[in-house]
């Protein structure tokens, strides 16, 4: 009897099974209730480096509105662009049908253009092949059914790859001598994705800056130009050049703007303070004895002629005071304003009075001329005047009579105090005097310069001694002394090399200095003055 209970409770159990598996509708694989939506089931949430290609396809699963799955249904895979904003023009991730003999290989792509589609199969499966792309991070693969309004993603992360190069993180640094700044390098894949490794330090030679390899500190130490190298696994390499400077700041002009700026000598602060400057005879702008005015002289609105005008302005822009052509001028050459106020010009009147010739004139309140003294010999030679600061004494060009036919200019010293003329050079271009008038700086003319009125720097000394060739540089005319006579600063004459270049006077050393206008081009500038 037990045994006859049993066994019937074994076939009960049997049939209900078989009822089960007869009324079940779509089987074990298949659940009663599931959402509806597109799913990535297969092949999502991988990480690999760039260009990588994993076996498993992307493998997604569409239920309809009533969530059971839906076969024939379009899906649609779009990639979609890089998170960096700035190369949403690479790819992250590349997808393929899987009939494609390659994916992601010579594929022209951008944002919205990196596609495919497949039909879901029986099982509501459609698939696609998916190819890591070129820019590390996360990358998605937007899915989509259109049939049926539904949409979701599939995520991966990309690495970066091997290391290809290094880039320093500035290719130029400026110091202030004594400043310090952190110079550093980054390792990059072939792409340009950033890896986490740090390149090796050292720097080249030269005892412009101290440098701390450990941390990347650099500190100025004298002027002069250095390199630091960034090198890893000697195999990819890169150097930032560091210029240390003293400090200061300067009033240049810009001929191709036609513009007189403020700049500080490392680059900062620019501020235009005067715009349509313009001479075929230069605008030398000067800081007056206070160094917060700036006077100039000015060939009025375009090229083509020889300045006419005098301008004097703050160093803010505001208060201006103009001496325009009414004044008289046929051309200036230099100016000056004295620590009262007065107005210096070495110029010639286009009347030929009140003195004939080149001659240094005041200039009155009322913009009347008086004439100081004349300046005989003296032509209309580019930069071929400077006023001393206390306006005692005019350094100038003379043609140089020793030689029949000359056509030498010699550099002369007229004192007004005692009438006297000395001459301390027999062939000279552009003179400027020292802050303390005690020196003048100049060039000469000789072997291997080509332009007309550049030449070699020169310093001497007011009295005629002391005479010292800086270097073998080739500068244009305006040279600048620094305040405390240590530096002279002009234009760098090598075409070559769009520069200002700094010498120590003392010894020679020197630093080119690279500017940018306001807008990021490269800046030209001339004829600086420096405070």
């Amino acid at each position: 009897m037990h045994v006859r209970s049993w066994n019937q409770r074994l076939v009960t159990s049997a049939c209900l099974a078989l009822l089960v598996a007869a009324c079940g509708g779509d089987g074990p694989t298949e659940p009663a209730h599931r959402e509806p939506g597109v799913h990535a089931m297969l092949g999502a949430g991988v990480t690999d480096t760039i260009d990588a290609q994993p076996l498993q396809a992307l493998v997604v699963e569409v239920r309809g509105p009533s969530g059971r799955l839906a076969s024939g249904a379009v899906v649609r895979f779009e990639a979609q662009p890089p998170a960096d904003t700035t190369r949403r023009n690479e790819a992250a991730v590349f997808v393929c049908p899987l009939t494609a003999p390659t994916c992601g290989q010579n594929v022209s792509y951008g944002p919205g253009l990196q596609f495919s589609s497949d039909t879901t199969d029986a099982q509501g499966r459609a698939k696609v092949t998916v190819r890591l792309g070129h820019v590390a991070g996360p990358a998605v693969v937007r899915l989509t059914v259109p049939e049926f309004g539904l949409e979701d993603s599939a995520t991966f992360t990309v690495l970066p790859g091997a290391a290809a190069r290094v880039r320093a993180t500035v290719a130029d640094t400026v110091l202030a001598i004594g400043a310090t700044t952190t110079v550093r390098g980054h390792v990059f894949d072939r792409y340009g994705n950033s890896r986490p490794d740090a390149p090796v330090l050292t720097a080249g030679p030269g005892n412009a800056i101290t440098f701390d390899a450990a941390t990347g500190v650099v500190t100025g130490r004298d002027i002069g130009t250095q390199w630091l190298f960034m090198r890893y696994l000697q195999s990819a390499a890169d150097s930032t050049r560091v210029r240390v400077l003293p400090t200061g700041r300067l009033v240049v002009w810009s001929s191709s703007e036609a513009v007189v700026r403020l700049v500080n000598i490392d680059g900062s602060a620019v501020r235009t303070v005067v715009t349509n400057v313009a001479s075929d005879l230069g605008t030398f702008p000067r800081f007056d004895a206070a160094r917060q005015g700036i006077i100039l002289h000015d060939g009025a609105l375009s090229y083509g002629g020889p300045s006419t005008s005098v301008i004097v302005v703050d160093t803010t822009g505001s208060p201006r005071r103009d001496i325009g052509p009414s004044t008289g001028f046929a051309a200036i050459l230099a100016t000056r304003q004295l620590a009262d106020g007065t107005v210096l010009v070495v110029g010639s009147t286009v009347s030929g009075a009140p003195c004939a010739g080149y001659a240094l004139f005041r200039v009155e309140a009322d913009n009347s001329l008086t004439c100081l003294t004349a300046l005989p010999g003296l032509g209309g030679t580019y930069g071929g005047a400077d006023i001393s600061h206390d306006g005692l004494r005019v350094a100038y060009l003379g043609q140089n009579t020793s030689t029949p036919y000359s056509s030498l200019l010699e550099l002369r010293v007229l004192d007004r105090t005692t009438g006297t003329t000395a001459v301390l050079e027999p062939n000279a271009r552009a003179p400027r005097w020292s802050s303390k008038d005690d020196r003048v700086a100049y060039l000469v003319p000789g072997p291997g310069v080509s332009g007309l009125n550049d030449g070699a720097p020169v310093v001497i000394n007011a009295d005629g001694t002391g005479r010292r060739t800086l270097g073998n540089f080739v500068f244009s005319p305006g040279l600048a002394w620094s305040p405390d006579g240590a530096f002279i600063i002009g234009r760098n004459g090598a075409w070559s090399e769009v520069a200002l270049h700094v010498i120590r006077v003392s010894d020679g050393a020197d630093v080119l200095l690279h500017f940018r206008t306001p807008t990021g081009a490269t800046a030209d500038y001339y004829q600086p003055d420096w405070r």
